[in-house]
């Protein structure tokens, strides 16, 4: 006798004598406990994969925060989880302003939400990753 098979002679009992069975998933509670202790784990966000990124090299700070906007409204609709805007270091600029202008814009939308630099790699100080809120 397989497991479907008792589950049925189980729940056949139950009705014959009238009682009601509810099956609770224990283990989807705990999924969901695992995915919000993990995603609140500094490293496990900085491990995760970059789903997107935005070159804003050579925008105007207007441009940069037009681009940004329609490039994280589109990441939120494809349900993205952390993205990443290339601003550069502001070496070849008299007034270094577009990194500014991504931490700006990153307080001031309500769906992002922890940022930092990321590794040399991927541009350091000259870049800025983000998570999405859900």
């Amino acid at each position: 006798m397989d497991f479907g098979q008792i589950l049925s002679q189980f729940e056949n009992m139950q009705k014959k004598n009238g009682v009601k069975t509810t099956i609770v998933d224990k283990d989807s509670g705990f999924e969901k406990e695992e995915e919000k202790r993990k995603s609140q784990s500094s490293v496990y966000i900085k491990n995760l994969p970059i789903d997107a990124s935005l070159d804003l090299h050579g925008l105007t700070q207007d441009e940069a925060w037009n681009s940004m906007q329609i490039f994280t409204e589109n990441c939120i609709r494809k349900g993205y989880k952390k993205i990443l805007f290339i601003h550069g270091k502001g070496n070849h600029s008299q007034d270094p302003v577009l990194g500014n202008l991504v931490r700006l814009f990153i307080e001031q939308n309500p769906k992002l939400g922890k940022s930092a630099h990321p590794d040399a790699k991927l541009g350091g100080s000259g870049a800025t990753w983000v998570m999405i809120k859900r």
